[in-house]
Order: C-alpha cells, then structure tokens, then sequence
C-alpha cells in the first residue's frame, strides 16, 4: 500500500499536481521589486505592521512569490485579485500574533 502511495506521489509530482513549485527567495525579491509599482502594495510597505510581515512572515512571502507580476500589468482583474490574497493573508497572520 506504501508503495502504491509513493508511485502516485511521484506521478503526481511530474504532472505537477503535488505540492511542488515553491517559490525560492530570489523570485519572493524580484517579486517584492516589481510590485513597487503598484499603489496598493507600496501602502502596504508604508504601513506599520505590513512592512514586517513582507519581509519576515513565510506565510506572506509565499503568496507574494506565487504571484505572476506580468499577467498583474495586463489584468487588473487578476491584479485585484491577488491584492485580496495578499491582504487576506497579512490580516489572518496579524491576527495569529
């Protein structure tokens, strides 16, 4: 049965179905960069208590990993969208403290 698990775990990391694809510090950074041009992140950079959680929080800079920067430029419905995300989290690990 181990097995039979374990065969499965790596099919699904080769279809990329698992929980693979992590976002690796460089790109969290290079995130963190472009999104500076965005006024809804740059008042989260200047808030008290949202500077920290970009720069220290996991959590956070998961989501601030996985975002497309480039789709954000050409869909502000996606834009939106991920703004919520990121805000969601920040407020869910503010309110873990």
């Amino acid at each position: 049965m181990e097995l039979l698990f374990e065969i499965l775990a790596n099919l699904g990391g080769l279809f990329g179905l698992g929980g693979g694809n992590i976002p690796d510090e460089e790109r969290i950074e290079e995130n963190i960069v472009a999104l500076m041009a965005f006024s809804w992140f740059t008042d989260l950079m200047k808030h008290p208590e949202g500077k920290p959680l970009i720069i220290k929080n996991e959590s956070v800079r998961y989501v601030i990993g996985k975002m497309r920067v480039k789709k954000m430029k050409k869909s502000p419905m996606y834009e939106d969208r991920m703004a919520r995300k990121l805000k969601k989290m920040m407020n869910k690990q503010l309110a873990v403290k």
